[in-house]
């Protein structure tokens, strides 16, 4: 008995020190008509948070940031600031780039909580650029109630068959947890290491994908088919930046060319798809800090 209750209290113990991971989704309000998609990702141990945002998910200026700030559980209240971009699809210029500063609420790291408050947009030498407000829930909330609207609309008998085989809220919001490369969009992804890793496969079904791969002009990959094996290439990062082109050579059996990418350092594992018809092409930037 006194095993077992040194084994409780042991266990106790190891989960209130654990860190608890949290994924929030929604938007950044500016006025009442423009509305920017955000995403927050982070882990909260004794009070601190540690982790990133994701702002213009899947569109064009997507922006990826380290955050990190503090939670009170007792007065509800959440505060984080953006302060380095991992990786962003805009044109490079670190110096425009405006740095959310947040303040609001949030109830309980449960499942179930809401972020809402007011931010303050920062650039780099602190002074003042666009402000407004943050919206967000849980996404264990988002995907429990898109998983019953889904039960909903395949139950109802006024759906059409047809149209109940297109509208799949789940991979709906699934696709808004991915990244896509698409034709002639640039990913600069920053990194303060001397080597990155890029790891190219196919996560899904072998369709007989096939791609060029250039490393600065210099084809490192020909007329190379994508499997579900993983295939990895190191770069030396010896220069400030080094430019990757992949290159669609045909759509294989199921359209559009798909190739999963992970680019990897010492502190960023970067997961994204690229979405390509044949002869297109999607660049990715790598910048040395």
């Amino acid at each position: 008995m006194r095993i077992f209750l040194c084994f409780l209290c042991s266990l106790m113990y190891f989960f209130s020190q654990a860190q608890a991971k949290s994924e929030f989704m929604g938007a950044i309000k500016l006025n009442d008509t423009s509305f920017i998609t955000y995403t927050i990702h982070f882990t909260e141990k004794e009070g601190v948070i540690d982790g990133h945002s994701i702002t213009d998910v899947g569109g064009p200026h997507e922006t990826k940031s380290m955050i990190s700030g503090f939670f009170n559980d007792k007065e509800n209240r959440i505060t984080f600031k953006e302060q380095g971009i991992v990786y962003t699809k805009s044109e490079v210029n670190t110096d425009d780039f405006c740095f959310v500063n947040f303040k609001g609420k949030l109830r309980k790291l449960n499942g179930k909580g809401e972020i809402k408050g007011d931010f303050k947009g920062l650039y780099s030498d602190g002074q003042e650029c666009i402000s407004g407000q943050i919206l967000m829930t849980d996404m264990k909330k988002i995907d429990k109630k898109a998983k019953k609207l889904d039960r909903k609309i395949d139950r109802s008998i006024f759906v059409k068959k047809e149209i109940k085989e297109q509208i799949n809220m789940v991979k709906l919001v699934d696709s808004l947890k991915t990244t896509f490369i698409s034709k002639d969009e640039t990913l600069n992804f920053f990194s303060k290491d001397k080597k990155v890793t890029i790891v190219l496969y196919d996560a899904g079904q072998e369709d007989g994908d096939k791609i060029n791969l250039k490393i600065d002009s210099k084809i490192v990959l020909r007329n190379y088919v994508v499997t579900k094996e993983k295939k990895k290439i190191e770069i030396i990062l010896d220069k400030p930046q080094t430019t990757l082109e992949l290159e669609a050579l045909n759509i294989g059996k199921v359209s559009p060319n798909t190739v999963f990418l992970e680019i990897e350092d010492s502190k960023n594992n970067y997961k994204a798809l690229t979405n390509l018809k044949e002869k297109e092409k999607a660049k990715i930037t790598l910048l040395k800090k």
